[in-house]
């Protein structure tokens, strides 16, 4: 209530400041007012009385900001708009109709499909990307005819529309224009080509890909957003390209790269992420934890385990608890109990929360989590816990832990060991066989590995 107040009282002062900068004799100081009105979303009136300024540089971020000032189309705003589309002033007019469009405002619908036909770019570029959101449909069949066009500002905006309405007759067109700005080579004008490969990525155009492994490969500049678009695609064409980049030297780089393959689910990048587990870097090895538990990389688990246990981050060490809990379920039991004594207050508040986890609580469990929720640094963690384990009625806990049998053949029990060493030993090597090797192809090894390896740390008794 206190910080929401403060945040009121904020705001209330700078819409204050505003409405004293509005009488400036400066434009500047006018026209700034009127953009931060708009972020605000208040005062739309002095906004439309703005639009009367004499100077065009006020009347253009007036006409912006209403855009911004209201959620619904105001009657009274959209004719002070569709007013303004008259204005002398370009840039005015291309304000004007953007506002219109962010509006929705469909009753202007007409007036901005004449602006589709204005002799000045910057109106016709307003215009596209104003008609893509009042009306995408009566676009659509123009859409390839502006994409062509020889002026800067039109085809930047058309490009963008066929993103936003995934427009896939575009994208050959689009490909196209990425391959002759690449021969070009002109490295001054990055945004361009990086919005053509977002829209390729969004149209799911695989015939780009070629293009956008030899990018990545090439393209400092452009690497990032390449890979992006190839993980967001699932191309395994990224593999290769995925694997020198996350042994770069910039921590920044390594971390960034396993959110985007996260973000695209791209689980088939497992071999190259589960070996960050015993990264150097903090942020790394924090990402690749979150990682193997999105993908539930069970095999994971003695690293993970081994993080949580003595990872020299203490803040590591708890989201290491709670992912061995999400990847071993009940199995992580003894975990807990073990660790509900460490020394780090982190560690001990997530072991708390993850008995909320667990199907059943042994004796030995029940009274840990009595003792956590006894101490006052972590008994807020135990609630979720007492309450699913009812802990204050009185009822009869399971015996025994039920055994888990790993189907193991008792030929092989006195050899589990050395066949797990080995297994394990293939598993990480997997990366180093990628120029041998299709990464899907390494994917399928590794997942049947991982089935084996889990089964054989169970008859092992592996898991403790």
């Amino acid at each position: 209530m206190v910080d929401q107040f403060k945040r009121n009282n904020n705001k209330q002062e700078e819409i204050e400041r505003c409405l004293r900068l509005i009488q400036s004799r400066n434009p500047r100081d006018r026209s700034y007012a009127a953009k931060r009105l708009g972020e605000l979303k208040e005062r739309p009136d002095i906004l439309m009385s703005l639009m009367d300024d004499p100077n065009g540089f006020v009347r253009s971020a007036s006409a912006e900001a209403l855009g911004r000032s209201v959620e619904l189309p105001a009657p009274e705003v959209v004719s002070h708009l569709l007013a303004a589309i008259d204005d002398p002033n370009n840039y005015v007019c291309a304000a004007a109709v953007n506002s219109l469009g962010l509006l929705e405002a469909k009753q202007a619908k007409e007036q901005i499909e004449v602006c589709l036909n204005d002799q000045h770019p910057i109106i016709v570029q307003a215009a596209i990307l104003a008609m893509a959101r009042i009306n995408p449909d009566a676009i659509k069949d123009r859409l390839i005819e502006y994409l062509k066009s020889d002026e800067y500002l039109i085809h930047l905006a058309t490009t963008r529309v066929c993103g936003w309405l995934s427009y896939e007759p575009c994208g050959d067109v689009i490909l196209q224009a990425l391959k002759n700005f690449m021969a070009v080579n002109d490295q001054q004008d990055l945004k361009l080509p990086k919005l053509y490969i977002e829209v390729l990525a969004r149209l799911d155009k695989k015939e780009a890909i070629p293009t956008l492994v030899e990018i990545a490969e090439n393209e400092v500049g452009l690497r990032g957003v390449a890979v992006e678009a190839l993980v967001e695609m699932n191309a395994e064409e990224a593999a290769g390209i995925l694997s020198p980049l996350l042994s770069d030297p910039s921590n920044r780089l390594r971390r960034n790269l396993i959110e985007m393959m996260m973000q695209a689910d791209y689980g088939t990048a497992l071999p190259l992420v589960r070996p960050l587990l015993k990264d150097n870097a903090i942020t790394v090895r924090e990402t690749a934890l979150a990682a193997v538990s999105q993908w539930g990389d069970k095999v994971s688990a003695e690293d993970v385990r081994g993080i949580a246990y003595s990872d020299p981050n203490p803040f590591v060490r708890p989201q290491a608890v709670l992912t061995l809990t999400k990847l071993l379920g009940q199995e992580a039991l003894p975990d807990l109990v073990e660790l509900s004594d460490d020394l780090n207050l982190h560690v001990r508040r997530a072991v708390a929360q993850c008995f909320a986890e667990m199907e059943y609580l042994t004796p030995k469990a029940k009274a840990v989590l009595i003792k956590l929720a006894n101490d006052e640094d972590t008994a807020e963690f135990t609630r979720e816990a007492m309450q699913k384990h009812d802990l204050s009625a009185a009822h009869p806990l399971p015996r025994t832990e039920p055994v888990k049998i790993a189907p193991v053949p008792d030929e092989l029990r006195g050899e589990s060991q050395s066949l797990l060493t080995l297994l394990e030993k293939w598993q990480e090597l997997l990366p180093d066989l990628q120029q041998e090797f299709e990464l899907e192809k390494l994917s399928d090894v590794d997942q049947a590995l991982s089935t084996l390896i889990v089964y054989l740390r169970e008859a092992n008794n592996g898991s403790k």
